[in-house]
């Protein structure tokens, strides 16, 4: 698969190394020559790919810096401040083990657009202006740049660090052995809070499902309901998506990330929000405590900045736990999500969580059967504001709908929201219906 979230597929079936070096190289001559920086999660096989990128960039005449096992929201950083040609990451975030993939990031640090992902995907067949032998690419190694990113979160007017060291936090993360084992934990102790770490170390990745999901994160859940620790983080293994809980209460949906971080930057300065068709209506009901207008961009990072970007948003994300904050990173960031929600509750108490609505979110997803065919759902749906900008999307004053075919997996996905769990059910059995009764199930 080739979408705004980079080529993907499970190693040896649909990702290999033939066209790894083809969508490598049609992005390096799209994007022009110069300096790449490269990094990884910790798949088993992420190696091979950088193997395979490091090769194909230099034998087109670019200097390569290797970052090794890195943070993707580090390196899009690194990127951009570094002042880098690109970079590419080979990560697949949240899916499993098998699975990997190449994040292509251009010049300033941000994913290309859907629009430019089809004037990359043109160019797979070449030619390819391979460089002579006296032309070829240079390399380095440095993977000790993470701390750069970290120093740099330190130091934002939107981090109170000494309200947060006031507070003595005990913070527990997990990273699942993940890009962020390192550069996580580091920020938070520079934080001045107590770290207990679980699943952070390079080896053994992936202990328990990759997705930072409540259900999946039973050792984090108990430590909070126990009371052991003040706050948990947990992240997916490319380290851009993040989800929280506090003490007492345990985790937290990951739709609380994004609305949490944005109270966090409004109380400092007002401004637009940007969130993705699929998040849910909290962001909203914060924006609103605020006075400012909260615009809807279709699912994908790429997509979220380049709305942000059009209407000149302050902060944004996706609801499945992925801050963005352009004055920090213009990429979806759990160290900056982090430092922004520590920041939040140093102030406010965990009592803030207490100010926002109850819903109710409901998530499904259906195998994808050939083309995806949004108009047929139309139809179906009715007494709502409707949108076909991104799959089929119908908004009603305390609930919508959202159905789309995935980014990153051969599915369908449905998520619905509402003030009840029965309303937000029912929402998901009626598109599950308009689905099979227009043919697509």
């Amino acid at each position: 698969m080739f979408s705004v979230s980079g080529l993907r597929g499970i190693v040896g079936d649909g990702l290999n190394p033939l066209n790894t070096v083809r969508y490598t190289a049609a992005f390096a001559s799209w994007n022009g020559k110069g300096l790449y920086l490269l990094g990884s999660d910790t798949r088993p096989h992420g190696d091979l790919f950088i193997d395979l990128v490091k090769a194909t960039l230099r034998g087109l005449g670019n200097d390569v810096v290797d970052l090794g096992i890195v943070p993707t929201p580090t390196l899009l950083y690194l990127v951009r401040k570094w002042e880098a040609q690109g970079g590419i990451v080979v990560t697949a975030s949240h899916n499993p083990i098998e699975w990997n993939a190449l994040k292509f990031v251009k010049k300033g640090g941000i994913f290309p657009s859907a629009r430019e992902k089809e004037e990359i995907e043109k160019g797979i067949d070449g030619p390819f202006e391979w460089a002579r032998w006296d032309e070829v690419g240079g390399f380095l190694e440095d993977f000790t740049a993470w701390t750069e990113h970290v120093d740099d979160i330190l130091i934002s007017p939107y981090v109170d660090v000494d309200s947060i060291k006031s507070k003595n936090f005990k913070v527990a993360v997990d990273a699942v052995n993940g890009a962020a084992h390192e550069a996580l934990p580091a920020l938070l102790e520079e934080l001045g809070t107590g770290v207990v770490r679980l699943n952070c170390s390079p080896e053994s990745p992936f202990p328990h499902k990759p997705e930072p999901r409540p259900e999946a994160l039973v050792e984090l859940d108990a430590l909070l309901r126990a009371g052991s620790v003040d706050v948990g983080f947990a992240v997916d293994p490319d380290g851009d998506r993040l989800l929280l809980g506090i003490t007492g209460r345990g985790l937290l949906s990951e739709e609380y990330t994004v609305p949490l971080a944005v109270y966090s930057v409004l109380m400092r300065k007002k401004g637009d929000v940007v969130v993705n068709y699929s998040s849910s209506l909290l962001t909203d009901r914060v924006a609103s405590k605020f006075g400012v207008k909260v615009h809807r961009a279709r699912v994908g990072e790429a997509n979220v900045v380049e709305k942000m970007k059009e209407v000149g948003a302050l902060i944004g994300g996706e609801g499945n736990g992925g801050v963005i904050f352009p004055e920090m990173n213009s990429a979806r960031d759990s160290l900056v999500g982090a430092a922004l929600i520590l920041s939040l509750f140093s102030k406010r108490g965990f009592e803030v969580i207490d100010e926002l609505p109850q819903y109710h979110l409901v998530k499904k997803s259906f195998p994808l059967r050939g083309e995806f065919q949004v108009q047929r759902l139309a139809p179906y749906f009715e007494g709502g504001q409707m949108s076909l900008e991104d799959g089929l999307y119908v908004r009603y004053e305390n609930s919508w709908a959202h159905i789309r075919p995935s980014n990153t997996e051969p599915i369908i996905r449905v998520f619905a929201e509402a003030e009840s769990a029965e309303e937000a059910e029912g929402l998901v059995k009626k598109a599950e219906d308009a689905l099979k009764r227009a043919g697509l199930l």
